[in-house]
C-alpha cells in the first residue's frame, strides 16, 4: 500500500508536520511511526514542570487519541523504521513489513550521548531524553538519597535543580568554568554556579570522570584530578547526538545532521527532515546550523509539512528556547553564543535583564533573563540586523523592559 505521507519520528516535529499537512491536504492518508510507547508528548515538561508541579503527566500529550483518529493518521508506536529505499519510495519497519511513501518526514530527533569511560554500563549510569526516563527517574526519587548529575547544559542544569526540588541530594559535576558556559556570558554564568550552591547543590567545576564502580547499591565516580564521588544514581548530561542512521544508509546527505534546504527537503525531493535531526539554513542569520529545541522542532515540522502538501513555503522562523532554573527562568532567541560579545542592561543585576549577543555590532541573539513577554521585540531587533553603539542598545533595552508585558 502506498501512503501519501509517512512520519518517521513521534515527537514534536511530526505532531506538527501533521497539522500542517492536513491545513493544506484533507484527506492525504498519514502514517507516523514511532519507537516510544506513548503518543507525541510535551517533552520539556519532562525535565521542567512535572517536577515543580506545573504540569501534570494526563496534560503531557501534545494531541488527544481523537486527533489521530478524526485526520486519518495511523499511528504506529512502538515500531522502528530501519530501512529506507529512496528509488523506490518504501520502507522497512522493524517487523520486516514494507510500506510505500509519496513524501517522506525524518523527525528521528537525537540520542542522548553516552558516556565512553569505563563502568558507564553500570544499570546505575542513566540517561534523560523520555517519558520513560521521566518515570524510572520519579520512582528513584523516593529510593536513594543522593544523585550525581553530569554535565551543565539544558537537560543537567535543569535535572539538578528538579532532583534538588524533589528533596534528593545533588552534586553537579561538569568540566567547564562555570555551567551553561555555551550560552551565558562568564559573569552570569559564575553567578548561577554560586546560586546553585545557594539552593543546596555541590557543583564542582573543571571535572570529569575517568571511571565508575558500582559498589551494589553505591556508585563511585573517580575524576581525572583524583577526587571520589559517591553516590546512588547518576544522570549524565552531556548533550545529544542527531539519529541520521536512517539517513546516511539511505545515502541522503548529511554533516551535523540531515542536510536540508529552506523548504526542508533533503537531498531526494520525496524526502524532508525537521526537528533536531536536521541541519538547515537559518535564513535569518544567515549559516547554517542545527537546533535541539521544543520551538524549533514545531515550526520546522510545520513547515516541513505544509512543504510536503505543496505549500513550498521558506522556514524563515527566528525560534526562540528558554529554561527554568529554580527561580530563575529566561526565553531566548537568535545566536545565545556564550563566545560572542555580549552587552547586558540590568534592571536587577544577575536577576533580571536582557543580555544582547553581538557580531561587529549587530544584535544576532537576545536572552531574556526574567523578562517576559518579550520575544517579538528580540526577533525585531535581531531582524534588523542593523549596527547600533552601546548608548543606543542600552535605551532601546530599557526602553522595551520599562513598558508593560
Amino acid at each position: 500500500m502506498r501512503h501519501p505521507y509517512v512520519i518517521v519520528g513521534g515527537g514534536h516535529a511530526g505532531a506538527a508536520a501533521i497539522e500542517c499537512i492536513r491545513a493544506h491536504d484533507a484527506s492525504g492518508g498519514i502514517l507516523m511511526f514511532s519507537r516510544e510507547n506513548h503518543p507525541p508528548y510535551d517533552r520539556p515538561a519532562l525535565s521542567k514542570g512535572l517536577w515543580f508541579g506545573k504540569t501534570t503527566k494526563d496534560q503531557l500529550p501534545i494531541h488527544d487519541e481523537a486527533f489521530y483518529r478524526e485526520r486519518g493518521v495511523q499511528l504506529e508506536l512502538r515500531r522502528e523504521v530501519v530501512e529506507i529505499d529512496t528509488v523506490n519510495r518504501r520502507i522497512w519497519d522493524d517487523r520486516g513489513a514494507t510500506h510505500d511513501y509519496e513524501k517522506l518526514l525524518l523527525a528521528t530527533g537525537g540520542r542522548p550521548r553516552r558516556l565512553d569511560v569505563e563502568g558507564a554500563d553500570s544499570e546505575n549510569v542513566r540517561y534523560y531524553r523520555s517519558l520513560e526516563d521521566y518515570l524510572y527517574f520519579e520512582t528513584m526519587a523516593s529510593r536513594v538519597q543522593h544523585v550525581l548529575v553530569i554535565g551543565s547544559g539544558f537537560i543537567g542544569m535543569e535535572m539538578a535543580a528538579a532532583l534538588r526540588h524533589a528533596g534528593l541530594e545533588v552534586t553537579l559535576l561538569f568540566p567547564d568554568e562555570y555551567p551553561l558556559r555555551r550560552v551565558l556570558p562568564r559573569e552570569l554564568g559564575l553567578y548561577v554556579a554560586d546560586y546553585y550552591r545557594d539552593r543546596g547543590i555541590e557543583t564542582v567545576s573543571g571535572e570529569a570522570v575517568a571511571r565508575f564502580e558500582d559498589r551494589g547499591g553505591e556508585v563511585i565516580a573517580f575524576t581525572h584530578s583524583g577526587n571520589e564521588v559517591r553516590t546512588q544514581l547518576v544522570l549524565a548530561g552531556i548533550g545529544i547526538e542527531p539519529s541520521t542512521e536512517l539517513a546516511e544508509a539511505a545515502g541522503l546527505e548529511t554533516g551535523d545532521g540531515i542536510e536540508v534546504d529552506e523548504y526542508a527537503r533533503t537531498s531526494d525531493a520525496h524526502v524532508y527532515a525537521a526537528g533536531d535531526a536536521a541541519e538547515f539554513p537559518y535564513l535569518v542569520l544567515e549559516k547554517r546550523t542545527r537546533i535541539e529545541h521544543w520551538d524549533h522542532a514545531v515550526q520546522h515540522g510545520t513547515a516541513a509539512g505544509a512543504n510536503m502538501a505543496g505549500a513550498n513555503r521558506p522556514y524563515t522562523t527566528l525560534p526562540m528556547f528558554f529554561s527554568d532554573l529554580f527561580d530563575l527562568g529566561w526565553e531566548a532567541v537568535g545566536e545565545v553564543d556564550g563566545s560572542l560579545v555580549t552587552h547586558a542592561v540590568w534592571r536587577e543585576p544577575m536577576r533580571e535583564g536582557v543580555v544582547l549577543y553581538l557580531r561587529d555590532d549587530v544584535i544576532r541573539g537576545a536572552l531574556l533573563w526574567n523578562v517576559w513577554n518579550k520575544v517579538d521585540w528580540a526577533r525585531g531587533l535581531i531582524r534588523e540586523a542593523r549596527v547600533m553603539n552601546g548608548a543606543e542598545r542600552e535605551r532601546l533595552v530599557t526602553d522595551a523592559m520599562e513598558q508593560p508585558a
